[in-house]
C-alpha cells in the first residue's frame, strides 16, 4: 500500500467535547479510520487585526486520500469556528499493514 494513499487531518478547537464529537461523527461515517485528541495547547494567532490567545485541543485523524475532501467538508459543517483550522498532510511513509488498515477502515462494510 503506497503511503500517499493515506493522509492525516489536523483540526483545532477550543471545546474538547465538540472536537471529540467531530471525531466520532467522522468515524461513524467512515470518513476517518481513527483520531487522537491532544491538549490542551496554548494557541496564539492574529484574528481580525488583533492578537489572540486561546486554549485549544488538536485532533489528528487518519484517512484515505480519496476521503479527504468529504472529511474536510464534514468538519466545516460541524465546526463552530468561522474559519476552522483544517490541515491535510500526505503520508510519505509508514507501516504497510497500518496504511492498509486506514484505507480499509474508510470503506463501506459488507452487510
Amino acid at each position: 500500500m503506497p503511503a500517499a494513499q493515506v493522509c492525516q487531518l489536523q483540526v483545532a478547537h477550543s471545546d474538547r467535547d465538540a472536537l471529540q464529537a467531530i471525531v466520532e461523527d467522522l468515524l461513524d461515517l467512515r470518513l476517518i479510520a481513527c483520531g487522537q485528541l491532544l491538549g490542551p495547547l496554548a494557541s496564539s494567532f492574529s484574528w481580525g487585526g488583533a492578537r489572540e490567545h486561546a486554549q485549544e485541543w488538536l485532533a489528528l485523524m487518519k484517512t484515505a486520500s480519496d476521503r479527504v475532501q468529504e472529511a474536510c467538508a464534514r468538519v466545516r459543517e460541524l465546526h463552530s469556528y468561522e474559519l476552522p483550522e483544517i490541515l491535510v498532510s500526505e503520508m510519505s511513509g509508514g507501516d504497510p499493514e497500518y496504511l492498509s488498515w486506514v484505507v480499509e477502515s474508510t470503506r463501506e462494510q459488507p452487510r
